[in-house]
This record gives structure tokens, sequence and C-alpha cells, in this order.
């Protein structure tokens, strides 16, 4: 609707928020559905206002209004207001929130001795006689010229740390700056003096930061180039836990420890003792005989659903259970067990896991689903008396939380993604007998143990998490958080240790990976990169996912382009081919501008691979819509393109709006544009035939034993005959 002749629009939140109002001054306002997608101006105006500017609302309006103004307040366990279910809002999601991890990851805790559960960060440091040269130097730093650790055995004054890379330590935040004794409680950081000064490390500790970021201080040694490397968090002081306790010594449940979510100023004590007499209990107790063997045998299967993300945090979640201990169930294991009163009868069956762990997908609605017929067979499991611990991960446990326990009470643990490598820690509350629920927003922290990964030839490295878009129908803000990017330091060394290992390819992860460094202090750049990684010698390979095409820059091209590892291959999805439907979504882009990166792309590498991913069936969208994102298909013609009918899901400015389409034109549609899309795909194979290609051997084909399946470099799959032993990698 064209509300521009409107002097001034007033939206309220809803009648029981007296936080405030939004008001909407003169400006391009678009509606779609009833929904607010743009405005040009917004100003936060006093509660007061509601009674003077209550304008009439559609239902849709009132829903994503008072949606909107809940998940503008991180940490509430709201209701959704179109199907009625509880979710759990741990990010910033609404339009005009702040994405700065730095602002919003606060730690704040409302217990009595207020103490933050982030205790230390990790530094490197590089000493300068000049300013200038310490600026001169961070520019060199930011453009990815220079390597920190390298300059910082080059050039830096320190002697103390120049042959460690200028590796500081970990710096404790407990320090008290309003007291110059020194005494230990007080200044826990003494021992650090003679190489960051006491002012240095003020100035530092009072600056926000968060892993990448560089700060220039000064201290009477000179002026210090300081690198947060990695924070140390205590995670479980982010959790809610509850004490399982049986029914017949308690009638309702008794909550021990909920520092982040209920806010209660008077808190019990968390259960912190091995009585539960659980195998789990027994591992993580140091149940070890003499000659340093694990005496209980615990085994563990994970099940993981949805994007490569879920599948590189599913390794991280391997790597903490085998360090504990806990070891994975091979599939044709088996158990005796013996029963009978006189004569005695041996049994043997399946065994099955010690622990389970989910990890989770909610893009669409029928992945969330799978989830919990997933979980009834384990449910059962406990139910029936069977010592084994339930673990739900990922997106669908960070959209849930706690809600996730009320459904289905035999839950152990709930986590979210960003404690997929902190498992280890939360799993100690759980083998006291506890309930745990991990869901607060927290920095990524650095793996403490090394993942296990499935492949022995490519190997997932995360180079960002999370994602600042806002798209409309888009549910990963909410279930992975606002960007952080990985340094750079810590990224290459990952890639130099798998490539040490035998791994020929690496591909580099992010949901929006073309956003890397945008959130550094320095910014740094994604293009520069992949060209660091791909110069790491004896890679063979390097592939990136996923890229934005509002944020992937023309440099990105080529840098593929530049660097012989980089496979000739992009998957840059563009959701739909009309304009009106990429408004509506919130892409931030156009047709135009999603056509022009794939020209540079066709310039500079011809013969490169291009899929992409599509939505049919958004709300609002007309069969002409539909026709221009089949004309964007024929233009392109894409190598492959994962397509999906639009599914409304929780949080979302979408599914709250009326013009919803009818599942049978999704479907339609979806077959219309499959069909096009497997014509596009045998096209594009066939200019293969005739050809010589390199394909890197992964694995034996499952179907044909006697087969191995290896990828080329354009991503396509390849089964010839050979010997999996001989010919892997």
């Amino acid at each position: 609707h064209d509300m521009t002749h409107l002097p001034q629009t007033s939206f309220p939140l809803s009648p029981s928020d007296n936080r405030h109002i939004f008001a909407l001054e003169r400006g391009t306002i678009n509606m779609l559905g009833g929904a607010l997608l743009a405005v040009q101006c917004c100003v936060i105006l006093p509660s007061l206002a509601f009674q003077q500017h209550a304008p009439m609302q559609r239902k849709d309006d009132r829903a994503l209004s008072a949606l909107q103004s809940t998940i503008d307040k991180p940490g509430d366990v709201i209701t959704n207001p179109i199907t009625g279910s509880e979710t759990n809002v741990k990010f910033p999601t609404a339009r005009g929130t702040t994405t700065d991890a730095r602002k919003f990851i606060t730690y704040s805790t409302p217990s009595d001795d207020n103490e933050s559960p982030l205790l230390a960060l990790r530094l490197n440091h590089i000493l300068f006689a000049s300013e200038e040269l310490a600026k001169q130097t961070l520019v060199k730093l930011t453009k990815a010229e220079w390597n920190f650790e390298s300059m910082a055995e080059a050039v830096s004054n320190c002697a103390e740390t120049r042959d460690e890379g200028g590796a500081v330590g970990w710096i404790n935040l407990a320090e008290d700056f309003d007291f110059d004794e020194p005494s230990e409680s007080r200044n826990p950081n003494d021992h650090l003096e003679l190489i960051l000064p006491r002012s240095a490390r003020k100035e530092i500790l009072e600056t926000p930061s968060k892993p990448g970021d560089i700060l220039m201080v000064q201290s009477g040694r000179g002026v210090h180039l300081v690198q947060v490397v990695d924070v140390m968090v205590d995670v479980r002081k982010l959790s809610y836990v509850k004490e399982r306790r049986k029914k017949k010594k308690a009638k309702e449940t008794i909550v021990i420890q909920n520092e982040m979510e209920m806010g209660s100023k008077k808190s019990a004590q968390r259960k912190d003792s091995h009585e539960s007499g659980t195998n789990l209990a027994g591992v993580l107790g140091g149940a070890l005989v003499e000659d340093g063997v694990v005496d209980v045998d615990l085994t563990y299967k994970i099940e993981t659903m949805g994007c490569q993300m879920n599948q590189a945090d599913s390794e991280r979640m391997e790597g903490q259970l085998m360090s504990l201990g806990i070891r994975p169930l091979l599939e044709d294991e088996t158990v005796t067990k013996s029963s009978g009163l006189f004569e005695e009868t041996v049994k043997e069956s399946k065994r099955k896991p010690d622990v389970i762990v989910l990890n989770t997908c909610s893009i669409r609605d029928h992945a969330e689903q799978k989830v919990y017929s997933y979980l009834g067979p384990h449910a059962k499991r406990k139910r029936d008396g069977e010592d084994v611990t339930i673990i739900v991960a990922g997106c669908v446990a960070q959209q849930e939380g706690q809600s996730l326990l009320r459904r289905v009470p035999e839950i152990d643990l709930v986590m979210g993604p960003q404690y997929a490598n902190r498992i280890s820690d939360l799993l100690e509350d759980v083998a006291n007998g506890n309930q745990v629920v991990a869901t607060e927003a927290s920095h990524i922290m650095e793996d403490a143990t090394k993942p296990r990964r499935q492949s022995q030839v490519c190997g997932w490295v995360n180079v960002i998490y999370g994602c600042n878009e806002r798209c409309t129908y888009c549910i990963v803000p909410t279930t992975r958080g606002v960007e952080q990017s990985r340094p750079v330091e810590s990224i290459v060394e990952e890639v130099t240790e798998l490539v040490g290992q035998g791994f020929k390819e690496v591909t580099l992860l992010g949901q929006n990976i073309d956003a890397y460094g945008r959130d550094m202090k320095p910014k740094r750049k994604f293009s520069d990169l992949m060209r660091i990684v791909g110069s790491i010698p004896g890679l063979e390979r390097l592939r990136f996912v996923t890229s934005h095409p509002r944020y992937m820059s023309l440099g990105v091209v080529d840098a593929v382009a530049d660097t012989p590892t980089a496979c000739e291959y992009f998957h840059i999805p563009f959701q739909s081919g009309s304009n009106a439907i990429l408004n509506a979504m919130g892409r931030g882009h156009t047709r135009e501008k999603f056509l022009s990166i794939v020209e540079r792309v066709r310039n500079r590498l011809p013969d490169a691979a291009i899929t992409a991913d599509v939505i049919v069936g958004f709300p609002g969208e007309t069969e002409q819509d539909f026709l221009d994102t089949l004309d964007i298909m024929e233009q392109v013609k894409f190598d492959s393109v994962n397509t999906a009918a639009y599914s409304p899901r929780p949080n979302t400015p979408a599914a709250t709006w009326e013009n919803q389409l009818d599942e049978e034109t999704k479907q339609d549609r979806l077959r219309r544009i499959n069909e096009l899309n497997l014509k596009h795909a045998t096209e594009r194979r066939a200019r293969m035939m005739g050809r010589v290609v390199k394909v890197l051997v992964e694995e034996r084909n499952v179907k044909v034993p006697t087969q191995v399946m290896g990828r080329t470099t354009h991503g396509y799959i390849v089964y010839f005959d050979g010997d999996i032993d001989e010919l892997r990698g």
C-alpha cells in the first residue's frame, strides 16, 4: 500500500508492552500482505504515545507487531502469534537491532555474585617503538598481506614473546584496577606485567572486543598491536539446569539453576556430584582401571540433519565425545544377554548406543517434524529403564529451547549450535543427574579438541558463524545468531593441520561466507582469506559455501580465478527471479545484480560450475513472478539448483502474512522448476563427454562396492571401477 501521503503513522507493538512503539516518519513505506518490509526512517518514541496513535490494524499487522516486539528482546521465551507455540529467542532478529556481538553478548547474570561467565581472553601482541610503524603494520595485517604471528617473530620489540609468535597467553578478566596493591585475587594477571603492563591491560579489558579483533594500545614499553585470538567462557553458567527427580519423591520440577533465563534473585545450587549411578557419570568421574583403560564401555551415535554447517558441527561434537572416552557405535555391534530363573537362556541382540545425539535442522517444517519422530524410540528406551543419554543439538534445539523438555521429558541435553565444541562441559551436569538447556548467545570459542572427520580426504573448516541478514522467510538468524568470523591465523592453522594429516581438499564454511571479516575490527575481506588459504603448501583443492549475491564481491570471483587450488565452482543462492519477490524476501539484491555476478564468473572462468538455491510459492508470488524465476534459470543454465517450496518458519515475518499460497500451487511450481532443473543439469554434464578430467577419489560407492566415488573440480560426482584402499585421496 502507498502510505507516503500520511504525515505520521504509528504501529503499537502490543497493548501490554510498555517499552516503546515504532513511529514511521514520512518516507517510502512498502507493505506486502499487511507486513512491514522497509521504511526510510524509524524513530523510537515513548510508549505514552500509544493512546494517541492507535490505528486499526489487520490481523497479520497485529501478529507481526507482537512478534517483532518480543524478538527485539533477546533472551525471551515467547509465544508465536500465528501458531500459538512457544519459541526460544536468544539472538536479535528484528530489522534495525544490533548485530554486533560485542554489544549484545554481554554475559551479564542476575546471580548474587554477579560473576560473568566470560573468564578470559587469549591474546597475541606485537610491540613497536613508534605509533606510526604500528599503524603501517596494522594496514598490512588488515589486507592480509602479512601474518600476525610471522610479523611478531620478525619485528616485535618484545623479546619475551617474539619467538612464540607474539603469544601473550590468557588474560584473566577478573583483574581489579581500583586497587594498586599486588594482590593475587585482585590482580591475577600480575605475571604479565613485563609483557603487557597494567595500563595496557586496563585499556584492553575496558574495550569491547571479540576473537579476530586487533587493538592498538600504549604502555610504558611502547605501542602494542594486540590480537584477540580466543575467549574462555564458563558455558555451565550460561545454561538452564534442572534436577531429575523420581516421581515418588517429588510432585513438581525443581529448578536448580537458571542464571540466564529466569532471572531469579534466589537460585538453588546445581546438583554437583556423581550420585546418579549412570554409566555417563562413571566415565566423566574417571572410572579407570590401573592400566589406563576406561572401565565403562560407552558408545554414541550421531544423526545429522541439514546443511554442511551441521555436518561440521557433528564432527566437532564427535571429537569432544571421543575425548571423554565415549566411542562410536559400530554398525554390526551386538550384545549378549542372559535370562531365565532355572535354565539360562543366552540371547544376542543388536547393541544400542548409550549416548544419542540428534543434530537438527529447522530450515523447513518437514525437517523439524523428523526430530520428534526420531526421538520417539529413544525416549521409550529411557522410559523402559535403560541407561541412555539423549542429546538434541542444532537449530531445532536453539529454536525450541526449554519447550523441548516439556514436549519430550526424556531429553537430557538441549544445546544450540554455538555450543557444539563444548558438549563435554555440558555433559558434566547431565552426568550429575540434571537436565540441561544451553541456548544463550555466546562467543564462539576455538576447539579444545580436534573434530572427528567423516572423510579422510575432504575436510570442512568453519570461517564464519551466524548471519546478520534478515530475510523475511529465514530462521537462520534466530538459530545460529549473528556473524562471528574466526581469526585468519586460526583458520590457517586448522587447514595446515588437515594438509599435514593427508587431506587433499578443504571447504570453507559460512552461512554468509562473503561477509567474512566485516564483523572484525579492523574489517577483513573474504577474497584475501581465499588467497591466503589457497596458497598453503600441500593443499590441492579449495572450495567455499555459501555466497550471498548482496555481498559477493567481484573480487571473490577474481580470487578464485587467480588461486590455482580454488575449484571452479560457485554456489550462489538467488532464491527468486522476480524483483518484487526478492524485495518481499528482504534479500537486498535484484535479479540484475545476480546476473552481473554470473557474467563476471563466465568472463573470468567460462567453464565454471554455478549452483544455487531457490524458493517457489513464497507469499504473494504470482504466476509471472514464478515465470521470472524460470527465465533466470534459462539465462544462467545452472549446473544444479536446490529447490524448495516455501515453508513458514517461527519468528519470521513472512510466516505471519495472509497472502500465503495454497499447497497445490506450491507443488505444481516445484514440479515445473524441478523439470527445468534436471534438463539444465543434464545439459551441463553432457558437455563433459569426451574430456579427460581429474577426479579426487573420496569413498567407496556404497551401492556398487567394486566402484569408487569421487568429484571433479566442478563438483560433479563420478563413479568408476577401482579399489578404494588404493585410490582414496
